[in-house]
């Protein structure tokens, strides 16, 4: 199995031989606060690299089949998920054990950007989740006509991507029930990222109709600390940012935050966490 990285914007690469074995690379992920480390996983397991690709080592560790996907904790990088045939496998201490957490026939895994307990698989037989970091997993596949699933993606709070081997993509809801409660009319909608944040988040946001917005942040006490957006909006999608600071542009001490986003019609509230 064999790897390659460039460092002058693919005019020339360098490629890395990282094992012996006849086998393929199937997926990487680079550690978010070292860019030197970086993870590959394929048909002969799983390798990883602490200088930038001078020197790699085998980390499979426990892991008994071909990895498809990794997927790495932006906020604890010690924690990876890696789907296989097997199952979703992790570890909590950087690959040196791997450990099986359920969902036969992974071939797509994919962490929750504001909440890392909520991991989402997708598999040969559909898209499953778990609340709790791997294990304890639950279908989710209402609606899907093509049940192998190959890939995921999100949009934070709003929406969970799924695509298949048919060539199709599919897309549900993560703001449960909302278009059951406006009978199938289509509602504003609201999610922060990074969530928790430490001095910067941005929201975003969309009303489906014309329509004036307002998005204010207020304490756990209901006291309000700044407001965002105040203003009349196209149907669209929008995205508005937080720098931390209240309506006096004074810092605002580490807490549990409500962003409020508020229509003619609607009101919508995500919790947002800052540390400091």
């Amino acid at each position: 199995m064999t790897a390659s990285k460039t460092i002058n914007g693919a005019s020339s690469w360098t490629r890395y031989h990282l094992s012996t074995a006849a086998g393929m690379a199937f997926s990487s992920v680079i550690n978010p606060a070292n860019s030197n480390i970086v993870y590959i996983g394929g048909s002969t397991g799983m390798f990883k690299t602490t200088n930038a690709g001078s020197s790699w080592f085998n980390t499979t560790n426990g892991i008994s089949d071909t990895i498809f996907d990794i997927a790495i904790d932006q906020s604890s990088t010690n924690t990876l998920y890696a789907a296989t045939p097997d199952g979703i496998f992790k570890t909590t201490t950087g690959g040196t054990n791997w450990t099986n957490t359920g969902c036969a026939g992974a071939r797509a895994v994919l962490i929750d950007p504001d909440n890392s307990n909520m991991i989402y698989a997708g598999t040969s037989s559909g898209v499953y989740s778990s609340a709790v970091g791997g294990g304890s997993w639950t279908s989710m596949s209402d609606g899907l006509n093509g049940s192998h699933v190959t890939s995921l993606g999100i949009n934070p709070g709003v929406y969970l991507f799924a695509g298949t081997d048919d060539a199709a993509m599919f897309r549900r809801s993560l703001q449960v029930g909302v278009e059951e409660q406006h009978d199938g009319i289509a509602s504003i909608l609201l999610s922060a990222h990074p969530n928790p944040a430490r001095s910067h988040t941005s929201f975003h946001y969309t009303t489906p109709i014309l329509d004036h917005v307002q998005i204010a942040l207020y304490d756990v006490q209901g006291r309000h600390v700044r407001t965002l957006v105040d203003a009349e909006h196209a149907a669209g999608t929008y995205c508005v940012s937080w720098n931390g600071m209240d309506a006096n542009d004074r810092p605002v001490a580490a807490g549990i935050y409500l962003c409020r986003m508020t229509t003619d019609t609607e009101v919508n509230i995500q919790k947002i966490i800052l540390v400091q």
